[in-house]
């Protein structure tokens, strides 16, 4: 990783952010966390370019709701990047947005004014039925009339009120609402509008200046055939609009998209009445290109570069640098590191490691040709998903495994005589394939002390190299109890009593407390270089013993595979009774199962492989944008 520094004239602002975009890969970092901030330097306020991009984002997105336009996330290519771009595109579709938000409003008040009218044609269809008139709700100096609808669930309870100076009278039922006419004395027309206030009333007003309740009924239908009309044009003015603009307003989108990470990014820069400072992290293998791309300006943008490690002997933290992976093969296993955390800068990326061992121990766990190659063929169809691209890989590696070790172990759909295996049976030979688990076990633990090792040395902290929990003394110890063990009961090759192969082990075990006492920091941390070694050892023995679920998880798969079969012949002979329980019962084994060892391959994965030199928790690089 390298820290660049790049110094731009003032006319040249758009342009040099055209390059950093292009480029993509450098992670923009606070000038004034490197350049000491002296006077005529300052941080770029762009918090207005910022302010304005949002609000205009957001005017663009509600006109793409309005005109029913899925947003389009797909790459702009080449994106203009400039400071410009926001009055460009308030210019350009501004007026489109308005027209479209007015259209849009216009079609939601005609829409209201109709349910208006639609009440109000109901209410004159029943006086009509009544056979009465207009003027007889007109009221007088002594009756109040009010007439008007409620929703039907406060009303359920006022069916019909009838007083000596009050009249309800609840009508039938529409679009929710109930219809209801009241009348009163004067006197009580208070208490009349406190019992329809209950009932949550809203008034409707008649028009008393027209001659009858048909000339009313028809000029109701004449407002509603006209707003009707009205909006039946405005939404072929968005038709027309959506068919002319949906490509250009998606575009002016993402535009402001994209060019919103360079005005946050402009926010780290220094400016000066001259130009501009640009800092950021770029990763080594990419230097080259941002050289490449800087020769546009022909000579008018100056970088310089700096190793991370030429920081770090500065005194900047190597946890400040960020850590950038960079996998493309092994991107997917790439993101299930992340589950557990990113390893620190200088410290080693375990991404390949894990992806090769996980694929084996999946493989070794799931062995079965039929069931493997469902997995792979069920990943194959989720990649057709975007956003389970990297979970569909996953599968189609983990699938292949199953498949191969499938091939190597015999299975296939949970049945073992469809072929011979290629190599032996787990099920006939369980003893065999336990100590397969454990031996690959041993590799596992042995490699992740050794890259703790390696990187305790990279980092020069030797003491941690030969004296830690996981040095190069615990992985003597490891081996050399291993070779006693082997050679005494498997070969039979060890002629030393029991006493020294106790002394003989003590020897690793004491030079690690001893290296502990000497690299102690204060009195408090005896206790524990005095009981480092049993940790260690605890930790070894259950370690190693825990990588036998490799092994058995295998078996315990091949064992239900086979009770799939085992049930389906024995419940009877009903037709197609014992294949579908067959099929279901494969289906069933292959997610349950799946799920089971996966979840065990991360464990082994997480907790005895990551622990032995996973110390340090980095930063991951954001570029400004990534591209493949």
């Amino acid at each position: 990783m390298h820290m660049v520094r790049m110094f731009a004239l003032k006319d040249s602002l758009d342009k040099l952010s055209q390059v950093l975009y292009d480029f993509g890969f450098i992670e923009v970092e606070r000038a004034d966390n490197f350049i000491p901030r002296e006077s005529g330097l300052s941080l770029l306020d762009n918090s207005g370019f910022i302010e304005k991009s949002r609000e205009l984002k957001e005017s663009i997105k509600e006109t793409l709701s309005l005109l029913n336009i899925k947003q389009n996330k797909k790459d702009i290519f080449p994106p203009k990047i400039s400071t410009a771009v926001i009055d460009e595109i308030q210019r350009d579709y501004g007026p489109i947005i308005s027209d479209v938000q007015r259209l849009s409003t216009k079609i939601e008040e005609n829409q209201k004014k109709i349910d208006e009218l639609n009440v109000y044609s109901t209410i004159l269809e029943l006086i009509r039925e009544k056979g009465l008139e207009l003027r007889h709700f007109k009221g007088s100096e002594n009756i109040s009339v009010k007439v008007g609808i409620a929703p039907e669930e406060s009303a359920k309870n006022l069916e019909s009120y009838n007083s000596d100076s009050i009249f309800i009278e609840v009508e039938k039922r529409y679009l929710g609402n109930v219809f209801i006419f009241s009348l009163s004395l004067k006197d009580s027309e208070t208490r009349l509008l406190s019992i329809l206030k209950s009932v949550k009333f809203k008034e409707v007003f008649l028009d008393f200046e027209s001659s009858s309740i048909k000339e009313s009924i028809e000029n109701v239908e004449l407002n509603i055939w006209q707003l009707r009309e009205e909006s039946v044009e405005c939404r072929q003015r968005l038709r027309d609009i959506r068919k002319q603009y949906q490509v250009k307003l998606t575009y002016a989108l993402l535009l402001l998209e994209e060019n919103e990470r360079i005005y946050q990014a402009m926010n780290c820069f220094f400016s000066s009445r001259a130009g501009y400072i640009v800092t950021g992290w770029v990763p080594q293998n990419k230097i080259k290109a941002l050289e490449a791309k800087l020769k546009e300006f022909d000579g008018l943008v100056h970088m310089e570069k700096e190793s991370a490690e030429s920081l770090i002997k500065k005194g900047f933290d190597f946890r400040s640098v960020p850590s950038y992976l960079g996998h493309r093969l092994f991107k997917p296993f790439e993101q299930i590191l992340k589950f557990y955390g990113l390893p620190a800068y200088r410290n080693f990326d375990p991404t390949i490691f894990m992806a090769l061992s996980f694929i084996v121990m999946f493989g070794m766990m799931f062995a079965d040709l039929g069931h493997g190659l469902s997995l792979a063929v069920m990943g194959l169809c989720l990649g057709f998903l975007k956003r389970l691209k990297d979970a569909a890989r996953v599968l189609i590696s983990c699938g292949i495994s199953g498949a191969l070790f499938g091939i190597v172990f015999g299975s296939c759909f949970g049945r073992e005589d469809v072929f011979k295996p290629l190599w032996f049976s787990p099920k006939a030979n369980p003893q065999r394939f336990l100590l397969i688990g454990i031996c690959f076990g041993i590799m596992m633990i042995t490699l992740g002390i050794v890259m703790n090792i390696f990187q305790n040395l990279k980092n020069k902290k030797i003491r941690e190299a030969l004296f830690s929990q996981w040095g190069m003394l615990s992985v003597i110890f490891y081996w050399l109890a291993l070779y006693l063990i082997v050679a005494s009961l498997r070969y039979n090759a060890l002629k030393i009593s029991l006493g020294w192969v106790f002394v003989i082990l003590l020897i690793p075990l004491i030079a690690i407390i001893l290296g502990g006492i000497w690299g102690r920091r204060n009195d408090s941390d005896m206790v524990e270089v005095i009981f480092s070694p049993v940790e260690i050892v605890l930790g070894l023995v259950t370690n190693t013993i825990s990588f036998v679920r490799v092994a058995a998880f295998g078996l315990a798969h091949a064992a239900l595979g086979g009770c799939v079969y085992l049930v389906a012949y024995n419940l009877g002979s009903l037709p197609g009774f014992k294949e579908s329980v067959v099929i279901e019962g494969n289906i069933g084994v292959i997610l349950f199962e799946g799920l089971i060892v996966f979840i065990q391959a991360l464990r082994l994965e997480f907790y005895e492989f990551f622990s032995k030199f996973f110390s340090s928790q980095g930063r991951e690089f954001k570029p400004l944008r990534e591209r493949n």
